[in-house]
């Protein structure tokens, strides 16, 4: 029997800010799926900070939940549903929502993963970097 290809849920993640974003395995986004640290209530440098991306995972982890907890009705309700996670970038937001898939509130989510990806594009080579900003 072939095994139901995993639903996905990104994590971008930049220094200013922390977005999750959760798709269809087709990679089309699930109705209510996404947040960013400002959409859950952070304003200026806030938005960058450990709390905003914990927030934004915790919010993400209860919509997978709601999506897991309804029978996948493609193959008659009987595979389970699987998910992906996937990471792209360097900022806090990443650490913390790692950290809350190791905590209780990834505990209804983490035996659904399967794959856990990093997806963050290393430079080799490429063009000059910037001049460091001096302060």
């Amino acid at each position: 029997m072939e095994r139901a290809k995993p639903y996905h849920l990104h994590v971008y993640t930049t220094h200013n800010n922390c977005r999750v974003v959760f798709t269809y395995p087709s990679g089309k986004l699930v109705k209510n799926g996404w947040w960013t640290s400002g959409s859950c209530g952070f304003k200026g440098a806030n938005k960058s900070s450990y709390e905003a991306g914990y927030q934004c995972a915790v919010r993400a982890f209860k919509r997978v939940e709601e999506e897991i907890s309804r029978p996948n009705f493609k193959d008659g309700g009987v595979s389970p549903v699987t998910l992906a996670l996937k990471f792209k970038g360097f900022g806090w937001g990443r650490e913390a929502v790692q950290k809350a898939f190791m905590t209780s509130e990834g505990d209804s989510i983490r035996s659904s993963v399967v794959v856990v990806e990093d997806r963050t594009p290393i430079k080799i080579g490429g063009t000059r970097a910037k001049k460091a900003r001096r302060l």
